[in-house]
């Protein structure tokens, strides 16, 4: 029987008109279904103001809409269930059925805590969804689907076998045009040293073969690269439809082969854009850097990692930091940006391997690298590890957790907490404020604001437009990619003040959900707050003994022991997943809201968050 098949991409931002990375594994499959004949609609809930429901409700209106069909990443889990519920509600015989790394790296415990999903896609999904809905169109068994696990009644069942690894030269281009990528074109993404407005992604190749410990692969570890003549009609075509300036280049091993970057930079050079790509230390050359310079290569990024050899061959990275070294200072020479991360809480992490990368990363404060730390995702090596050590006993509400930060290390409780306070109060000390920096402008309905300043560098005049509040935004020169710091502006902290009394005025106390280094900081400028008003709390136990604005940040089970009616989630990109899942646990909360809906006054009309409030 012929249906229409609906493709939802969860809603990940903030808010309708914030800048987010492009879905181009949903897109991929969009454009293979449509390719193979099959009737789709296609529903980006990030460019669809309202409630989740009422976009879902107007989309599958049709009777023929049989199927709906999203995914993404286990960090995505909220918005991905939240989809599937919804769907369920509003049409009852409706086939779910989810995709991505979500399932791909753990695919029963994956579909336990989907609850509702009725098929599960494991691996790349443009062969195997083509294969699902048409057995679903035939009535025929979709049991002999390979690649696929089954939901009947309250058991699963994988299906046997596994669709061969995706010819990347065959499947078409994402379809960009049926997920409103025009309207994603209009922000600037003021991250990872891109602050331009048309920037794009794009695949030149998937897989890779190296086996780091906190790493998954949904694509595997097969390496296969597309061939540049397709490469170069994609980028032909983005150039054509969206004026493309900037491209981000999604690949996991771009630089490996040295020949095919060869010819890639002697083909990109004409086109005048900017670009980014991945590369390894190991990798880089005097030639390399020269030819990326050349090519108009904008940022190179890194898996740096650590600064300490010992947690490096613990993480199987397979480079040395004498490598790192030597690469960083031929690309910084040459005046190409860096993008890499500093990642702590490995297996092997002591205090004195931390202090190391520490302070290496202070001597190296040049090549402005972002401090993180390391998440057991399911289906890494340190997750195995943690599921073999009991340390994360119950995987399928780790999943619905958002697979919180977890103790891999044998350090000590002081040294948890020291490293942790490291990581929160650091990273902002990464970049320094453009010289003269000013707040043009402040928006508060969208949480961003417009920065005004000089290039601390080359001195160029900038002007960041949109660049959104709350999280680590790096701001880089348009003419030298040097990254910078927006400051905190003072408005911010005075609205963030009000809004937190009147919620207190409202419910007595708040809690608020989450930390990063952005709001570490915005918590010192805030307060002072009655006694016991204002609570912190994080999922991760590592962050527990954190101190924040001269609190200690709490377990979540403080919400319910001391009645807690309203909670802010601090690290608005994170909202959208969060919500449903807060008000799922802990049903005495009658309001919870993204940070940034503090910035509007009750009196103005509430601002649209992207997702309902609660009443």
């Amino acid at each position: 029987m012929k249906m229409t098949h609906l493709i939802v991409v969860p809603r990940i931002v903030n808010r309708v008109g914030d800048w987010y990375q492009f879905p181009l594994g949903i897109a991929y499959v969009s454009a293979s279904l449509r390719q193979a004949g099959f009737r789709l609609r296609t529903l980006n809930l990030n460019n669809e103001p309202g409630s989740v429901y009422d976009a879902l409700r107007r989309a599958i209106a049709e009777p023929d809409v049989g199927t709906v069909l999203t995914g993404g990443l286990t960090g995505q889990y909220g918005a991905i269930k939240q989809i599937l519920e919804e769907a369920r509600k509003l049409k009852p015989d409706i086939v779910t059925i989810v995709g991505g790394g979500i399932v791909t790296s753990a695919p029963e415990h994956a579909m336990q805590a989907l609850e509702v999903a009725d098929y599960g896609v494991i691996g790349e999904g443009e062969l195997t969804s083509c294969r699902l809905c048409a057995a679903l169109e035939d009535g025929t068994d979709t049991g002999s689907v390979p690649g696929i696990i089954i939901r009947n009644g309250t058991t699963l069942k994988r299906t046997e076998g596994r669709a061969p690894p995706v010819d990347v030269d065959r499947i078409p281009f994402p379809d960009y045009q049926a997920f409103g990528l025009d309207a994603l074109l209009q922000s600037a993404p003021n991250i990872i040293g891109m602050c331009e407005r048309n920037t794009l992604p794009i695949i030149t190749s998937r897989g890779c073969p190296f086996r780091c410990t906190f790493c998954f692969h949904p694509s595997g570890d097969r390496f296969r690269q597309r061939s540049l003549d397709s490469v170069f009609a994609e980028i032909d075509y983005l150039v054509r439809e969206y004026g493309v300036r900037y491209l981000s280049i999604q690949d996991e091993l771009f630089g490996h082969d040295l020949k095919r970057v060869r010819e890639f930079c002697r083909r990109i050079t004409p086109y005048g854009i900017k670009w980014l790509a991945q590369f390894r230390v190991s990798d880089v050359t005097p030639e390399l850097v020269a030819m990326l310079k050349a090519a108009n290569c904008a940022t190179m990024g890194f898996g740096v990692e650590s600064a300490d050899n010992r947690v490096l061959r613990s993480m199987k990275k397979r480079i040395t930091v004498e490598q790192t070294e030597r690469a960083l200072e031929l690309v910084y020479q040459a005046g190409i940006g860096i993008q890499g991360v500093l990642i702590f809480g490995d297996v092997a992490e002591t205090r004195e391997t931390a202090q190391n990368t520490i302070n290496w990363w202070k001597q190296h404060i040049h090549y402005e690298l972002q401090l993180s730390a390391v998440i057991a995702y399911p289906g890494t090596e340190v997750y195995d590890y943690a599921r073999a050590k009991g340390i994360i006993r119950d995987p399928v509400q780790y999943i619905k957790d958002g697979c919180p930060i977890v103790r891999l290390s044998d350090m000590p409780d002081e040294d948890y907490s020291w490293l942790f306070e490291q990581l929160a109060s650091l990273p902002r000390l990464t970049h320094k404020t453009p010289e003269g920096a000013r707040i043009a402008h402040i928006d508060y309905r969208s949480a961003s604001v417009d920065v005004v300043g000089g290039c601390v560098s080359c001195h160029a005049e900038n002007h960041w437009e949109k660049v959104r509040l709350f999280i680590l935004e790096t701001l880089a020169c348009q003419k030298c990619g040097r990254k910078h710091i927006a400051p905190i502006p003072p408005g911010v902290v005075d609205r963030i003040n009000a809004g937190v009394a009147r919620l207190v005025a409202k419910y007595g106390k708040i809690a608020f959900w989450g930390i990063n280094s952005y709001f570490y900081a915005l918590a010192g400028k805030l307060g002072p707050y009655p006694e016991d008003a204002v609570l912190y709390v994080d999922k991760s136990d590592v962050r527990r003994a954190v101190r924040l604005s001269g609190h200690v940040i709490q377990p979540p089970e403080v919400i319910a022991a001391q009645g807690v009616r309203c909670v802010v989630v601090s690290v608005p990109q994170y909202f959208a997943g969060l919500k449903e899942p807060i008000e799922a646990e802990y049903p005495g909360v009658r309001e919870v809201l993204s940070i940034a809906d503090l910035l509007v006054d009750d009196a103005a009309p509430r601002p649209q968050s992207g997702v309902p409030q609660a009443p």
